[in-house]
């Protein structure tokens, strides 16, 4: 029996190691295996970031899809360590071929979502600088999506930052606020740079949320926290539209099949959507 608890710590140890290595494997970079006559191809990337404890898992079966389709292909996977460092593997084909990028980051369980802030910039500052990308498009859940309009609307009108095409936000909490923390002091510092968004450009943000039963949430972000979003980009140059999705839960918004569809059609196509 001792032997069998001297062993345990270690089988554990050893399941733990073997899960955290199986969720940091990606799909790696290949090429578009076929175009569609009824979809549109450009050069601009696709950065998929994760939100909180997210992880390789995160968008690998959307990517998978997305290629399967012939919408697009990854070329590209930015691991972010935890002092900002990046490590980039793939090659950039620089080609209208709908490229895909996948973003990791090696210590997702931040307190909060204020360095992804910092990374997601420099992995942006990253691919203007190497890559001479100029225009970018953006998908992220939850903290990840937080974190991306943090980055945008602190950073993105530099000269040293590409220029926002399109960004798809997945259950985004903007405003945390609540009754035990009625202040959100992240959502004031986008509130006192609302006056200096005029130079972001004409990019667009789909802003997609969730609700379960008929309730205001998605299960783990309330829809205020989302919709929050709404009176910040108003007096900007950016066009914004809300997209209510019933009966999807938070850990869904980013692993469904019609999930996939909403997402894809939102990056690549136009629809008459009116903005809100």
């Amino acid at each position: 029996m001792a032997s069998k608890l001297t062993a345990l710590p270690m089988v554990l140890g050893a399941g733990w190691l073997g899960l955290h290595w199986a969720s940091r494997q990606t799909l790696g970079s290949e090429p578009l295996k076929r175009r569609r006559p009824d979809w549109p191809y450009t050069v601009t990337p696709t950065l998929f970031v994760p939100g909180w404890g997210g992880n390789a898992w995160t968008y690998n079966r959307l990517l998978r899809w997305l290629a399967r389709q012939g919408m697009g292909h990854q070329v590209l996977t930015i691991c972010v360590d935890r002092h900002g460092g990046l490590r980039v593997k793939g090659h950039w084909p620089n080609t209208a071929s709908n490229p895909l990028i996948q973003v990791l980051f090696d210590h997702p369980f931040t307190a909060d979502y204020q360095q992804q802030i910092t990374w997601i910039t420099s992995i942006l500052r990253y691919l203007k600088s190497h890559d001479q990308v100029t225009t970018y498009n953006l998908v992220a859940h939850s903290w990840g999506g937080s974190a991306a309009v943090s980055s945008l609307f602190l950073h993105g009108g530099a000269a040293d930052m590409p220029q926002l095409n399109r960004m798809v936000l997945l259950g985004a909490p903007v405003d945390e606020h609540d009754r035990t923390h009625p202040v959100d002091a992240a959502f004031q510092r986008l509130q006192a740079v609302r006056a200096d968004l005029g130079n972001l450009g004409p990019g667009t943000i789909h802003n997609v949320y969730g609700t379960l039963s008929g309730r205001l949430t998605d299960g783990s972000v309330p829809v205020y926290q989302i919709t929050a979003l709404r009176s910040l980009v108003a007096p900007s140059s950016l066009t914004y539209h809300e997209h209510h999705v019933a009966g999807i839960g938070h850990g869904r918004l980013h692993a469904s099949p019609q999930m996939w569809r909403l997402i894809a059609r939102l990056l690549w196509t136009d629809d008459g959507l009116d903005p809100k």
